[in-house]
């Protein structure tokens, strides 16, 4: 019982602030890029931080996966939004926000987790490396007004010799990419940048 308590803990919103705060003492040049999350944190009730219903936004993971000896990030065409990013998706209670974005990773990619180390050089390893909010179009289909997706992401080191294939029902297609070829794009080029002087620092 103690122990299911604990997991709650690690998801609880006292965590999450906590994980925010810590996030920007990693880096503080940010705290106007993340503003959107911390107003979000600030106004949303614990219970609907992660709910799909909540259309003011919800909180979702997602890893960014870079091989351990080379300069290459994975990347997987989004089945509904028809772009390539990273592994990711919505929360669904796993023990805390790593797991979450780890959990997606494998579903995703095909990637076992045992080959997939996390990059944790902060003092709590559960400090997310990126924290990213983001517009989601309104989804007839699925019944879905727009929204915010608020993105916690963690940076993997993967240290497998390939051959992973990807969930079709998530992904049309996976694909490593070189970080030079990332450099300038409107979604990945800040990314690279700061991928390539955190395994500088390694």
């Amino acid at each position: 019982m103690q122990a299911y308590f604990q997991l709650l803990l690690m998801t609880s919103k006292t965590n999450i602030t906590k994980l925010f705060n810590d996030y920007l003492l990693q880096f503080p040049d940010e705290a106007e890029r993340c503003s959107i999350f911390g107003d979000y944190l600030a106004r949303t009730e614990e219970a609907n931080l992660f709910s799909r219903k909540n259309f003011d936004g919800h909180i979702t993971t997602s890893a960014f996966i870079v091989k351990v000896n080379a300069p290459e990030i994975l990347l997987l065409r989004h089945k509904s939004l028809h772009k390539w990013l990273q592994p990711g998706g919505h929360f669904e209670g796993d023990p805390s926000l790593m797991d979450s974005a780890l959990r997606e990773a494998e579903e995703e990619s095909g990637i076992p987790r045992a080959e997939m180390d996390l990059y944790a050089a902060f003092q709590n390893p559960h400090t997310p490396f990126d924290i990213d909010s983001h517009y989601i179009p309104a989804n007839p289909k699925k019944v879905e007004e727009g929204h915010y997706h608020h993105d916690i992401r963690y940076l993997f080191l993967y240290t497998g010799e390939g051959g992973n294939t990807y969930n079709e029902e998530e992904a049309t297609g996976m694909k490593w990419v070189k970080f030079a070829d990332l450099a300038d794009d409107a979604i990945f080029g800040m990314m690279m940048e700061k991928i390539e002087n955190a395994l500088d620092k390694k």
